[in-house]
């Protein structure tokens, strides 16, 4: 049988199989970029809070080194205010509690996100007169 050729197997792949190894790589990659996009959002989110938590800090730290005659003095409107990429609008309420003490409350609301509010209360007391305490008293 000189006549016919004799069949011998190719190396390589087949159609098929290549369709398999990326159908299997697609789901792969899908389930990265859910990751990735998790990942994204939380990284944005902890941003977010972590500039709220300075601006909150920032303007709790205000109060708590204002003399304090100068306390009734600080205007609550609201107001817009922006530090570096972040813009919040500070609310702040003053109110005498008797004649050597103020309750103040500072609530921060992120421009990016107004669901994402925070605040701190302060309660400022006059100290006694004659200590190194009573700058302004």
């Amino acid at each position: 049988m000189t006549g016919t050729p004799s069949r011998t197997r190719r190396s390589g792949f087949s159609l098929i199989e290549v369709m398999v190894a990326m159908t299997i790589l697609s789901i792969v990659l899908m389930s990265l970029a859910k990751f990735a996009i998790v990942i994204a959002v939380r990284g944005r989110d902890n941003g977010l809070v972590a500039n709220r938590t300075a601006a909150l800090q920032l303007e709790a730290n205000k109060f708590g080194a204002a003399p304090f005659s100068a306390l009734a003095t600080w205007s609550t409107t609201d107001q817009v205010i922006t530090r570096g990429n972040f813009t919040y609008t500070r609310k702040l309420t003053v109110s005498k509690a008797s004649s050597t003490r103020y309750t103040i409350k500072v609530v921060v609301v992120p421009s990016a996100d107004a669901t994402r509010r925070d605040s701190v209360m302060l309660d400022r007391t006059l100290p006694p007169a004659g200590t190194p305490l009573c700058v302004g008293c």
